[in-house]
């Protein structure tokens, strides 16, 4: 099963925007560049399982929360 990178940047960019945080606050709590962020919430790149983990480290949530609807069954 591939993910769906899509999902996940849409994912992302809707748990910050919840929380009021910015793309450069964001990119300064993971350690990567708002440009980056943007990428990875357009699915224009594809972030690694440790940049996921640093994501879901940052809001506090499971990288579960992260891949949720990617699963099939």
């Amino acid at each position: 099963m591939a993910l769906n990178f899509i999902i996940i940047g849409r994912r992302v960019k809707e748990i910050r925007l919840q929380r009021e945080i910015s793309q450069a606050v964001l990119a300064e709590w993971i350690n990567r560049s708002v440009t980056y962020v943007s990428h990875i919430e357009t699915a224009k790149k594809h972030a690694s399982l440790e940049t996921l983990v640093r994501i879901a480290d940052a809001f506090g949530v499971t990288v579960d929360q992260l891949l949720s609807g990617n699963q099939e069954n």
